[in-house]
């Protein structure tokens, strides 16, 4: 179980992100369950996101306002989903049927999927060695605006690539997580409905970069992204930053937390 909701990374957001939250506050964070799946296909993840936003969302809202805060009326709880996908592209909703059908066909061509999804952001790619994390998460219960949630999900990563000795940040007005002004390692999309979030994050551990010249990535002109793996071997560290090598230090940074 992950304990206290990243609360360590959301310690380290900036000064407009503590919220005011008491020392009771962060001590009481609510457990997060964490399954890792495998490769799964994006429709079919998708599907299960939706199907455990809509049953957490009829929960918490059938309950009188009172009640909403007291975890012990609740059957279902926070959990954050990690797997890979089989190559896919999405589209966020700042993008959202702005590809035209021939664009749509020639990425399809590809032998790759395609979808347009409620998501923050714009086309990206997720496909074998991508860690992709879905936190569902009641943000009310971790006292949490959106930004600093999304800023949370950032500081993990970053924490991630400083263990494998990668020096990575965040770029104001510029989500994800970055290791120079021009590289992005991860990327980040999130929804969140009536203060429960869906998507997350996709971080490119050693992910083919084919796939990402194939499209602009986020929208970013001049931009581009890069494998952890890449990076790891640009220092000459032969250390090993597949996704089975990631995996406990990222559940490290958040059980930790």
């Amino acid at each position: 179980m992950l304990r206290r909701a990243f609360g360590t990374a959301f310690a380290k957001s900036s000064g407009e992100c503590t919220l005011g939250r008491s020392a009771e506050q962060l001590s009481r964070l609510p457990t997060i369950g964490y399954v890792y799946l495998g490769q799964v296909p994006y429709h079919k993840a998708l599907e299960m996101q939706q199907q455990l936003c809509r049953a957490r969302i009829d929960e918490l809202y059938a309950l009188p306002p009172a009640a909403r805060a007291d975890r012990s009326n609740r059957k279902y709880s926070d959990a954050l989903i990690l797997l890979q996908h089989p190559p896919v592209y999405t589209n966020g909703r700042r993008n959202r049927g702005k590809l035209t059908p021939e664009e749509i066909a020639r990425l399809r061509d590809l032998d790759c999927d395609y979808f347009e999804t409620n998501r923050g952001g714009e086309i990206t790619f997720h496909g074998p060695g991508q860690l992709v994390g879905y936190p569902n998460l009641y943000l009310k219960d971790h006292h949490l605006a959106t930004k600093c949630y999304v800023e949370g999900l950032e500081n993990t990563i970053v924490e991630t690539c400083a263990r494998f000795g990668i020096a990575a940040k965040s770029m104001p007005g510029f989500p994800g997580v970055w290791t120079s002004p021009t590289q992005k390692v991860a990327a980040l999309g999130t929804h969140v409905q009536r203060y429960v979030t869906s998507h997350g994050f996709a971080l490119n551990c050693t992910t083919d970069m084919k796939w990402f010249r194939e499209i602009v990535p986020c929208g970013l002109d001049g931009k581009t992204a890069v494998s952890l793996q890449t990076l790891v071997e640009r220092q000459w560290s032969g250390q090993d930053a597949s996704v089975d090598a990631v995996l406990p230090p990222e559940l490290h940074r958040l059980h930790s937390t």
